[in-house]
């Protein structure tokens, strides 16, 4: 299947498909064995999380940290060789990243600190056009930066049901600035809502499609599951672990 740009599926278009770190199918997550693997099964778009060493590179890396407690060393105080020593694997760079996808697929950017959006989108610019990168994040006045700076790039407001983004919800609830979830994506401006499998089991999608909003769905990996979601008329992506299991799922249900 050829890769789509990222948008919404109002026109008949499969239901795409993101690797959640390249997937854990046939190597470790976030690994770039993992999004080579990613990219040969054809998933349509890779994502990869976005942090910054001490001497400044741009590296897909999901954790804040490595180890735990007192002995948790924060990505950000460790140079690049330093982190792929204690990780034990050659983190990725995302420079490398966008060169492996620059034409095989879209670029799924999820933000992890803020003070990231600027290189990482100008960077991702440099090698895609803006219709094949969607960036997301929890953060919102990330996304306010990114509409401001980066107009012509998908912007994508991450809702969930953790404790931090429940506790925002209920306080701008109780101030009548919020009446649901899908208000904080219009509020920002995002075009995407990146919701979480719980929330969009509950219904959340219905919403977020009658307010024009593009939809993922976050994070789907069993069969039953997958099926749902890449059926769903109002969901325009999927992030899977098992993007290889996905793409043959979707097949089928092409046929």
């Amino acid at each position: 299947m050829a890769t789509p740009a990222v948008s919404a599926n109002r026109g008949g278009r499969a239901v795409a498909i993101s690797a959640h770190r390249g997937g854990s199918e046939t190597a470790a997550p976030g690994t770039y064995d993992a999004y080579r693997s990613a990219l040969a099964a054809g998933a349509d778009l890779l994502e990869f999380d976005v942090r910054r060493t001490a001497d400044g590179e741009l590296v897909a890396f999901h954790d804040a940290e490595l180890g735990r407690g007192r002995r948790g060393r924060p990505v950000g105080s460790l140079r690049y060789a330093d982190l792929c020593q204690l990780a034990d694997y050659e983190v990725p760079k995302v420079a490398e990243i966008l060169r492996l996808l620059s034409g095989r697929a879209g670029a799924h950017i999820d933000l992890k600190e803020r003070d990231c959006l600027v290189a990482v989108t100008t960077k991702a610019l440099e090698l895609l056009k803006p219709e094949r990168i969607v960036v997301t994040t929890g953060d919102e006045a990330a996304i306010r930066e990114l509409r401001q700076r980066f107009p012509a790039v998908h912007a994508g407001l991450t809702i969930s049901g953790d404790v931090a983004q429940t506790v925002r919800y209920l306080t701008r609830r109780a101030r009548g600035r919020i009446s649901s979830r899908v208000d904080a994506v219009t509020a920002v401006k995002a075009d995407w809502a990146v919701v979480q499998e719980r929330l969009a089991a509950a219904g959340a999608l219905t919403e977020c499609r009658s307010r024009g909003l593009a939809t993922m769905v976050w994070t789907v990996n069993d069969d039953v599951a997958l099926a749902r979601w890449l059926s769903s008329s109002d969901v325009d992506v999927v992030i899977t672990d098992r993007p290889r299991r996905a793409l043959e799922l979707r097949s089928r249900l092409s046929e």
